[in-house]
């Protein structure tokens, strides 16, 4: 594009942006793409070169990108007022909370902050004061699932169910532990359902048991575990765990980070399993993007514990800066009045089914791929090497599918850091506005470089 010098850029970068999950030793003969512009599911680089986004992003711009509205709210609010904490108050953070209550009644109490790590944070923080307050100071644990994701934040991490993402970060936050997956490919009791009963379930009645109910606070769980691998739960399995809390006066917390906003074809993803959490959380899709915003949105029954005498000592003892900036929440309000109407839910469940129906017809037989996990547009192709024995494909065949795939103009996803050598799942989870035509472009894509790389000799890179 005109006004860049690409060479002068990348060098820049070299020498100065320290990219996430990245080894920065590949850039002394390679270089990031520098995105300058997109519009609706394409990006483009500094090149010029077109390139389909079958990641929004990082799983967030739902919306697509170069939508004007957004813009146009960011301006008029920036004009307005730009910034007001909100230990006062200002009239979008009103609107966006009494919006976002409006969606989820079970959870109408809004604390904003400015990601998904941090409105999980915020999280544990509350349900850990709340038993406090209740006369309950020994229910600090958490539990969570391995594979699972909550973030980057030292809490966050430790509730991650990913050792690679904690390598040489420990020790980890104490009272954070994990159990089984519901990842029915790869089950971990060696068992299949129906006849399985939902053991990856019964793990957390399992693991409440041996700490004790009087000494775990909160379960915390993705409706999809997504950067772990898009591990769809069988049928039931929310049912039972929503008994299991219940019963031993365990809280549930919802971590809606990526599958919020119309990803999973639902507006949020736990609405698929008709079970009502305490706290649920979200951030990426409820502003798609465009500016930064998380929530932590909180029970009633969770909330009233907090009132009290000025001095009682049973308020949030928590800031955030910029949490509930009144430029992010005048964005989120816009971006949600594009999902509701141009009924963005509705067509990422019917996207999604013919996304399904795509990756079925496509990849189903080719001996790389062991299995294929779709809900709404939200897609992971499990990349084996050995169809009897179900071996995953190394990180160094995940890094070459990345690289042809981004030569053919198509820019996907995949588990990264999850495991030391189970980090073989392919991840598409296109903008929510991606054209059919587009659909069948990304997956035909996909199916060419999968045979490619498959077919070539083993290579290390």
């Amino acid at each position: 594009m005109d006004g860049f010098d690409s060479e002068s850029l990348y060098e820049q970068d070299r020498l100065h942006v320290w990219h996430p999950l990245t080894q920065h030793q590949d850039y002394s003969h390679n270089h990031p793409l520098v995105i300058t512009h997109g519009l609706e599911s394409t990006v483009y680089d500094i090149n010029g070169q077109s390139y389909l986004d079958a990641a929004a992003g990082l799983w967030c711009v739902n919306v697509g990108y170069g939508r004007q509205e957004l813009i146009d709210a960011a301006l008029r609010q920036m004009q307005q007022l730009a910034y007001y904490p909100l230990t006062q108050s200002h009239p979008t953070a009103i609107e966006l909370a009494t919006r976002l209550a409006s969606y989820i009644p079970s959870t109408p109490h809004i604390y904003f902050s400015n990601s998904g790590s941090e409105a999980n944070e915020t999280a544990f923080k509350i349900v850990r004061q709340y038993w406090q307050q209740q006369g309950f100071p020994h229910k600090t644990k958490i539990i969570s699932r391995f594979r699972g994701y909550h973030g980057s934040t030292l809490g966050a991490l430790s509730a991650t169910g990913q050792p690679e993402r904690k390598r040489n970060y420990g020790p980890m936050a104490p009272d954070f532990m994990q159990v089984s997956a519901p990842y029915c490919y790869r089950c971990p009791f060696h068992m299949q359902y129906p006849s399985c009963q939902l053991q990856c379930a019964e793990d957390f009645e399992r693991r409440i048991q041996i700490e004790g109910s009087d000494t775990v606070a909160a379960i915390i769980v993705e409706p999809i575990i997504a950067g772990g691998g898009v591990l769809t739960p069988p049928p039931g399995y929310f049912s039972r765990l929503a008994h299991i809390a219940k019963d031993y006066n365990v809280k549930l917390i919802v971590d809606e980070v990526v599958t919020g906003f119309g990803r999973t074809g639902s507006l949020f993803g736990h609405e698929l399993y008709s079970i009502k959490p305490d706290i649920v959380t979200m951030a990426k899709g409820l502003a798609s993007g465009y500016m930064p915003i998380g929530v932590t949105a909180v029970s009633d029954e969770i909330f009233h514990t907090f009132l009290g005498a000025t001095d009682s000592g049973r308020h949030l003892r928590q800031v955030n800066t910029f949490g509930g900036h009144p430029v992010a929440c005048a964005v989120a309000i816009a971006n949600l009045n594009i999902i509701e109407e141009d009924d963005l839910v509705k067509q990422a469940q019917s996207k999604g089914e013919y996304l399904k129906q795509l990756l079925v017809n496509q990849l189903q037989n080719l001996p790389w791929v062991g299995d294929i996990r779709v809900q709404g547009l939200l897609a992971g192709i499990e990349i084996i090497t050995e169809p009897e024995t179900k071996t995953p494909a190394s990180d160094a065949f995940m890094r070459l599918l990345g690289r042809h795939l981004i030569k053919q103009g198509i820019l996907a996803g995949k588990a990264t850091d999850v495991e030391t050598w189970h980090n073989n799942i392919l991840i598409i989870a296109p903008p929510l506005v991606i054209h059919r035509d587009e659909l069948e472009q990304i997956v035909t894509g996909v199916a060419h470089t999968i045979r490619q790389v498959g077919q070539a000799p083993p290579i290390h890179v």
